[in-house]
């Protein structure tokens, strides 16, 4: 039962059959003894514009923003943080006295697992996709030091746009939009690969041939989807025995951090990715 001192919260995306931040963000209250619950919200596209505009004046006390509206809700919020007006997306909202306060929380998380893992910053990052997480990607990377960031993604004007916010705030950085239809033609001696499409949601699509390329060419494969826990992407990865990763640090860390912004708390990591890894693992 929910009671009127229940903190309302909840994800606006869609699809959401492979969210699984409702369950993070449960068993988290549950674990802490917050009075708080978290609801998938799947809102179609026809939807969403009246869905926005009913959802201000539902009691919710903060929200989170995936696929595909990450960058359309820009344009919703009552505020917007420095950092997500600069992303020019919105994957975490405040909600205080009927105004909505928005923020992005996945550059600070995807970085710390830049962090975590130690990539270097000298190769190449060829990122995959250039939608509102593709963007936090590229930010995050140029925040994290990458020398060298390529773009592409099948829009060519997406990708060119970020190319194009990139070198405003990083003149410095190496950028350069490649072609979807010609990514399988990247030439660069030892390069990472970031996907960040919805491509391999559906457990049989690719975004990219791995197996063009040889093992020392690909030093690193990170697919930020994380259900299935195992994409198409990360099993080439893995049968060429190249290192990857998946998604589920850095939905760990980007909730960490709305949760901070939220309650002015950090839930423990290691606690909900063991219960994210038994979830994903388990089905």
């Amino acid at each position: 039962m929910i009671s009127q001192e229940m903190k309302i919260l909840g994800l606006i995306g869609y699809p959401l059959k492979h969210s699984i931040s409702f369950i993070l963000h449960n068993f988290a209250f549950k674990q802490l003894k917050i009075p708080a619950i978290y609801l998938n919200i799947p809102i179609p596209l026809e939807n969403i514009y009246k869905a926005l505009e009913g959802l201000k004046y539902l009691p919710f006390y903060g929200l989170n923003v995936t696929i595909p509206y990450k960058e359309l809700v820009t344009s919703y919020v009552d505020e917007i943080s420095p950092l997500a007006q600069k992303v020019k997306a919105v994957n975490t909202i405040t909600i205080k006295e009927g105004k909505w306060y928005g923020d992005n929380t996945d550059v600070p998380g995807f970085i710390k697992t830049l962090e975590d893992l130690e990539l270097s910053k000298d190769v190449s990052y060829l990122v995959l996709g250039a939608g509102g997480a593709g963007r936090a990607i590229g930010f995050s990377l140029a925040e994290y030091g990458a020398q060298k960031i390529y773009i592409t993604n099948r829009t060519k004007e997406k990708g060119e746009n970020l190319i194009k916010d990139l070198k405003y705030y990083y003149p410095h950085l190496k950028l350069e939009f490649i072609p979807w239809e010609e990514k399988e033609n990247f030439s660069e001696d030892s390069f990472v690969i970031i996907n960040t499409t919805s491509l391999g949601l559906d457990g049989k699509t690719s975004p990219f041939k791995i197996d063009k390329f040889s093992k020392n060419k690909i030093c690193f494969v990170y697919d930020i989807i994380y259900n299935p826990y195992k994409t198409p992407l990360i099993i080439q990865a893995e049968n060429l025995k190249i290192p990857w990763k998946n998604g589920l640090d850095m939905l760990i860390y980007q909730g960490i951090f709305a949760w901070k912004n939220w309650f002015g708390i950090m839930p423990p990591f290691d606690l909900l990715k063991k219960e994210g890894e038994k979830y994903l693992c388990d089905f």
